[in-house]
């Protein structure tokens, strides 16, 4: 590893107006908040379509050094695409990609963020899945048998005990050699876990099936309970895999919000349901207002950087 690695910053986005006001709260976040790591040359992906000449020149004339890059939308699930961020960008022009959902805004100095690799030589970062995360896969262990090798051993210590490394993907680091090798096989384990996630739920959903389950004659065998989240454990099982030296991140980096110290806010939309579309216009107040008085550190952050956001590019004349 350089003495000083080349950082670069991925997102991957929709063309809708809702995606690109969030790309646009998050980058004038980054540039502003994010500290000694501020001026990070940045990639922003979308899914499908190129970006508008005119989305383009805003972006190149506010947040700059940014390039753009347009890669096939990804099937399976919802979030599926986000993984296209390990295949957009060439490894070799980066040490380290750093990789942040475009629903989060940086609150504070991200100076230490990359520590776990600087100082410990870890592979990947990224914080620990909590329970939601966890629970889903219901089966980790016996997919890990399945797509890893029974004799796989990579496993991470938390809290005094060892465990599978799963985490929320919404943020995360990532060395180029790890990229490497998880673009490997994630897109695929993706494809896989969910086709027969889908099989199975449409089995078990069939009448008779579910007669079966009310009266306990048979048991579930889902691997997954939803399809939310199986691009999170792909990354996880190309990670293991792969044999990757796997940190958690603190939950400082990625946070819905209840944390006074947080430095990322990851806004949710199940917590935060304001209409994105409609982030910097004037129908906006109502929630802004709300938020402020919500007491909750992250609404009241939020509330604080959009009406920043919506000052500053007014005086400019553009949003």
């Amino acid at each position: 590893m350089r003495k000083t690695m080349r950082l670069k910053l991925g997102l991957v986005s929709e063309t809708t107006k809702a995606f690109l006001n969030q790309v646009k709260l998050c980058l004038y976040s980054f540039r502003k908040n994010a500290g000694t790591i501020k001026n990070t040359p940045i990639i922003l992906i979308t899914n499908n379509e190129p970006l508008s000449n005119d989305e383009k020149k805003f972006f190149k004339k506010y947040f700059s050094p940014i390039e753009f890059k347009t890669m096939p939308r990804l099937g399976a699930i919802l979030h599926t695409s986000k993984l296209n961020v390990f295949y957009a960008i060439d490894p070799t022009s980066y040490d380290v990609l750093l990789f942040l959902d475009c629903d989060t805004v940086i609150a504070r100095p991200l100076d230490n963020m990359l520590d776990p690799i600087k100082k410990d030589g870890a592979q990947f970062v990224c914080r620990r899945g909590g329970k939601t995360d966890r629970n889903t896969f219901v089966d980790f262990n016996g997919l890990v048998k399945e797509y890893c090798g029974k004799d796989c051993t990579n496993k991470i210590l938390f809290e005094e005990e060892k465990e599978w490394p799963m985490f929320n993907t919404g943020v995360f680091l990532a060395t180029s050699g790890a990229v490497k090798k998880i673009r490997l096989n994630s897109i695929q384990f993706t494809y896989e876990i969910y086709n027969k996630w889908q099989t199975k739920e449409n089995i078990e959903n069939l009448p008779l099936i579910r007669y079966l389950f009310k009266f306990k004659i048979l048991k579930s065998k889902q691997i997954v309970l939803q399809s939310w989240p199986i691009e999170q454990g792909a990354v996880a099982l190309s990670c293991i895999k792969a044999g990757l030296k796997v940190h958690y991140l603190d939950e400082i980096y990625n946070s819905w919000g209840q944390l006074k110290d947080l430095r990322i806010l990851h806004c949710f939309k199940s917590a935060y349901k304001f209409d994105r579309s409609k982030m910097f216009s004037k129908e906006s107040g109502g929630w802004i207002k709300e938020y402020k008085e919500s007491g909750l550190p992250g609404k009241i952050f939020l509330a604080n950087l959009v009406e920043e956001y919506k000052k500053e590019f007014s005086e400019k004349g553009t949003q």
